[in-house]
């Protein structure tokens, strides 16, 4: 399964937090379950040549910084925090981005395109 490039890995770890969710983590406890929604930063000073890396702006402290911002939905029960979908988001100003995508890499998958 960790070869297969069409594999939809969203959807997988949509399917196996539920099912803990559903199966485990519910059971444990009697009170109900909330989603929460965060978009928290992340940090790449150190990187140069990362695909889409950008200069982001930290809400919280009002910094600038290289990286990306961090959107992610996930379930919690007020003691336990189980991801279920996130996202790396770069900036969409073509001036703040660092490195753009590569043309040669097909998007579909983790292999490159035609020239391999």
């Amino acid at each position: 399964m960790m070869k297969r490039a069409t594999c939809n890995w969203r959807k997988f770890l949509v399917l196996v937090s539920a099912h803990l969710i559903e199966i485990y983590l519910q059971p444990l406890t009697d009170r109900d379950g909330v989603l929460i929604v965060d978009d928290s930063t992340c940090d790449r000073n150190r990187s140069k040549a990362v695909e889409l890396l950008a200069r982001v702006k930290d809400h919280t402290t009002g910094a600038y910084f290289k990286g990306f911002q961090m959107l992610t939905l996930g379930w919690s029960n007020s003691t336990t925090f189980l991801p279920l979908v996130f996202s790396l988001l770069s900036s969409r100003n073509v001036k703040n981005r660092f490195q753009e995508m590569n043309p040669t890499i097909d998007k579909r998958t983790v292999v490159s395109g035609p020239s391999q």
